[in-house]
C-alpha cells in the first residue's frame, strides 16, 4: 500500500513535471522525453544507441523515476510498464497535475487546509510563533499602540475558539495564548 502510494507521488511529481517543464526544452537540443511516445522497440531503437537511450532515460527521469534494462526489449518493457502505471492511476485527469504557469506562483489559501476557522486559529496559535504566528493572526503594529484595535482583534477571534462555543481540544490553550499576546499588546505582560 505504501510503495503504491510513493508510486502514485512520483508518477504525479513526474507528469507536473513533463507537462511544466520539460516537453520543449530547445536548450537542449530540442524536445526531449521522445522515450516516452514509442510503442515498439524498433521505434526506440531510432532514438540513438543502447547507452544513448537509456542515458537520457535516466536524465529525464531523475532520481525519483527509475525505468532501466539490459536489452531493448527489457527497456520497452519497462517503458510500458510505466506509462501503463500512469494510465491506472489516471494522473493526466488528476487536478493536482494540471497546473497552469499562473497557478504555480500563486499562494496557498490556509483555509482550504482547515475544517473550521476555530481549527485554523487554534493551529497558529498553539503551533506557530514569532513573526508567522504574527501575520497568521493579522497582527499589525497598530495592535501594541491603540488599545481599542488590540481589544477588537482579541475579541473576534475569542468569539470563535472561546472553550464555552469551541469543542476544540486545545481550545483552552488557544484562549490562553491568545490573552498572552493581547496582554503584550496593552502592555500587561
Amino acid at each position: 500500500m505504501i510503495e503504491e502510494m510513493i508510486d502514485a507521488f512520483f508518477c504525479s511529481y513526474y507528469l507536473f513535471f513533463l507537462n511544466t517543464v520539460i516537453i520543449d526544452d530547445s536548450e537542449m537540443g530540442g524536445i526531449r522525453l521522445e522515450w516516452l511516445k514509442v510503442k515498439d522497440s524498433e521505434e526506440l531503437k531510432q532514438l540513438g544507441t543502447f547507452n544513448e537511450v537509456r542515458r537520457q532515460i535516466k536524465l529525464d527521469g531523475g532520481k525519483h523515476i527509475h525505468i532501466t534494462g539490459r536489452s531493448w526489449n527489457e527497456l520497452i518493457e519497462a517503458i510500458s510498464s510505466f506509462k501503463q502505471k500512469l494510465e491506472t492511476l489516471k494522473v493526466n485527469e488528476h487536478p493536482s497535475v494540471e497546473v497552469s504557469k499562473e497557478r504555480v506562483n500563486d499562494r496557498v489559501n490556509d483555509s482550504d487546509y482547515f475544517t473550521s476557522l476555530a481549527s485554523e486559529y487554534i493551529f497558529y496559535l498553539t503551533e506557530l510563533d514569532g513573526q508567522l504566528r504574527m501575520n497568521k493572526l493579522n497582527i499589525k503594529s497598530t495592535h501594541f499602540s491603540d488599545q481599542r484595535q488590540a481589544k477588537s482583534w482579541r475579541d473576534k477571534i475569542s468569539k470563535v475558539i472561546h472553550p464555552d462555543l469551541c469543542h476544540h481540544q486545545k481550545a483552552s490553550e488557544a484562549m490562553a495564548q491568545l490573552n498572552d499576546l493581547y496582554n503584550q499588546m496593552v502592555g500587561r505582560d
